[in-house]
C-alpha cells in the first residue's frame, strides 16, 4: 500500500494525474458531443498540458535564491535540469505527432497554443492568474471533441462546460487557499494572498454552491443525470477537502485528491 502511495504521490508531483485527468475529460466532452477524436489528437494534449504544467512550475521556481517551501516547487526545483530535457524531447514527440492531427484540430490547437504562450510570458503581470488557468484549461479539455463535433451544441452542453470551468476555478481557488503560507514565503503571488484566505475561501463556496445549483438545474429542467453526475462528485470532493482542510492539509493529501477529482468523469464515459 505504501510502495501505491509513493508512487501516486510521485505521478502528482510530476503533474501525470493532472495530464489523465485532462485526457480523460477531453473523451467525456467528446462522447458528449457525439464524436471520437483520433488518438493523435489525444494524445498531444496530454502531452502539451504536462510541458505547459511544468513549465510554469519551473518557471515559478527560477529566481528563488533558496529551496522552495512547497513540495511541489522544491521538486521542480531539485529536478530542473532534468525536467528541461523531458519538455525539450516530449516537445519533438508533440512536432512530429503533428502531421497525424485532425486539421480542424490543428488549426483550433494553433490558436490555443497561441494563447498559452501569451499567458507563460505575461503570467508574473496577471491579476487574476487563476482564471485565465481555468479558462485555458477548459479550452484543452474542449479542444478535440469542440473542434470535430458536427452539430451545435445544446444548452445543457453549455451548462456542463460552465461546470468544468467551475471546478478547475475552485481547485485553483483551493490550492491557492491552501497554500497561502508557502507562497508567502517563496514569493508567489496567488489569488488567497491578494484576496485573505477569508475572501478566497467564501469565494470558493458560493462556486460550490453555483456549480451545485446548476446540477439541480440540469436534474429538473433536462432530466441530464449521467452527464452531469461528475461535476457533482467533483464539486462535493473538493468542498470536502475545504472543510475538513486539517486532515486533508497531512502530507499535501489536498494536492492528491484534489488533482484526482479529474478522473471522475471516467464515469461518464462508462456509464
Amino acid at each position: 500500500m505504501d510502495i501505491l502511495v509513493r508512487f501516486y504521490r510521485t505521478c502528482n508531483l510530476l503533474n501525470l494525474d493532472v495530464v489523465a485527468g485532462t485526457v480523460i475529460s477531453a473523451l467525456f466532452f467528446s462522447k458528449l458531443f457525439l464524436v471520437s477524436p483520433h488518438a493523435p489528437d489525444i494524445i498531444v494534449l496530454g502531452l502539451t498540458v504536462w510541458i505547459i504544467y511544468t513549465v510554469d512550475r519551473l518557471l515559478d521556481i527560477r529566481n528563488l535564491a533558496s529551496t522552495a517551501a512547497s513540495e511541489r516547487h522544491k521538486f521542480h526545483q531539485l529536478n530542473q535540469r532534468l525536467l528541461w530535457k523531458l519538455i525539450f524531447c516530449i516537445g519533438l514527440i508533440i512536432i512530429f505527432l503533428i502531421f497525424y492531427l485532425s486539421s480542424v484540430v490543428l488549426w483550433n490547437g494553433m490558436y490555443l497554443s497561441g494563447a498559452v504562450v501569451i499567458y507563460i510570458l505575461l503570467q508574473k503581470y496577471l491579476k487574476a492568474k487563476e482564471i485565465v488557468v481555468a479558462l485555458l484549461y477548459t479550452a484543452g479539455v474542449l479542444l478535440p471533441g469542440w473542434s470535430l463535433r458536427l452539430t451545435a451544441v445544446s444548452t445543457e452542453g453549455y451548462l456542463l462546460i460552465t461546470q468544468l470551468f467551475i471546478v478547475a476555478l475552485i481547485n485553483l481557488f483551493l490550492f491557492s487557499w491552501f497554500e497561502y503560507d508557502t507562497d508567502q514565503q517563496d514569493g508567489h503571488s496567488s489569488i488567497a494572498i491578494r484576496w485573505g484566505k477569508k475572501a478566497s475561501g467564501n469565494f470558493l463556496l458560493i462556486l460550490s454552491g453555483i456549480n451545485l445549483l446548476t446540477t439541480l438545474f440540469l436534474f429538473i429542467q433536462y432530466s441530464v443525470a449521467i452527464p452531469a453526475l461528475p461535476f457533482l462528485l467533483m464539486t462535493l470532493v473538493l468542498i470536502a477537502i475545504f472543510k475538513f482542510h486539517k486532515f486533508f492539509m497531512i502530507d499535501s493529501r489536498y494536492r492528491i485528491v484534489g488533482d484526482a477529482v479529474f478522473i471522475i468523469p471516467l464515469l461518464g464515459i462508462l456509464l
